[in-house]
């Protein structure tokens, strides 16, 4: 594993995506900072974050062993190794990954993760993965929705290296797996996966409000295919499959 640090940058992810696109090997690399000035979420969503409080960093993987179509594998490996990193600290039974990869605590947000894939025919190539964790910061801006940060949860201090080499060794764990051939991925550590996400997916089996074709609805997470779309039941039965842009939770 290499890691590069600094102290301010403007987005970690982007620093390893413009690697890869001047033709760098970046598998492994690391790139952590202690300030984003353009930190990203998914969609137009930024990441605020206070100087040297908390986790930002991005890591590149190599996932060639995985066909491009199963890609929602990666973002369950990724949202189950945060789970399990942060259980360490925190009661895993207030643990949640609210779909597809926010991590909360009860009903608030204390990590986010945004994922770049690199796809090279039926396979994925390169993904770069970039994690926010809020550990050490005590407030936050008023106007962000429900953040908060393993201090504010415990009232301790939490040493930012030890969280961080936890995650990096896991996710390269993993990645790293044997596979049989480069066609035929193996899926034994891949079931386990997808069970733990299901059992830590927030709203899970549970009535809720969503915003959805422009309408307030109660409905039920039921589960999720196998590209990672979301399914819902609504009072009627009628089930429904959504994408990430289709559905909000209220």
């Amino acid at each position: 594993m290499k890691v590069t640090r600094f102290k301010n940058i403007d987005s970690t992810n982007k620093y390893l995506q413009n690697l890869l696109e001047e033709g760098a090997d970046i598998v492994d690399n690391v790139v952590v900072t202690d300030f984003q000035s353009s930190g990203k979420g998914q969609g137009k969503n930024v990441w605020e974050s206070e100087a040297g409080k908390n986790l930002l960093f991005s890591i590149a993987l190599d996932m060639s062993f995985l066909r491009a179509e199963n890609q929602f594998v990666l973002t369950q490996m990724v949202s189950v190794t945060m789970i399990n990193v942060m259980k360490n600290y925190l009661p895993e039974e207030s643990l949640f990954i609210k779909w597809p990869n926010d991590i909360y605590f009860n009903d608030k947000k204390i990590a986010g993760i945004l994922i770049k894939n690199e796809i090279k025919g039926m396979m994925m190539g390169t993904s770069i993965i970039g994690i926010g964790l809020n550990v050490n910061q005590e407030s936050f801006d008023e106007n962000l929705p429900n953040p908060i940060s393993m201090k504010m949860i415990t009232g301790k201090d939490y040493d930012l290296e030890e969280i961080f080499l936890s995650i990096c060794s896991r996710l390269i764990s993993f990645s790293q797996q044997p596979t049989a051939n480069s066609q035929q991925p193996t899926t034994n550590n891949q079931q386990p996966i997808a069970n733990s996400y299901t059992k830590h997916l927030y709203r899970f089996q549970q009535w809720a409000l969503y915003q959805h074709e422009g309408c307030l609805k109660e409905m039920m997470i039921v589960g999720y295919d196998q590209f990672g779309r979301l399914v819902l039941k609504e009072k009627n039965d009628r089930e429904v499959v959504c994408d990430l842009k289709e559905i909000s939770f209220v």
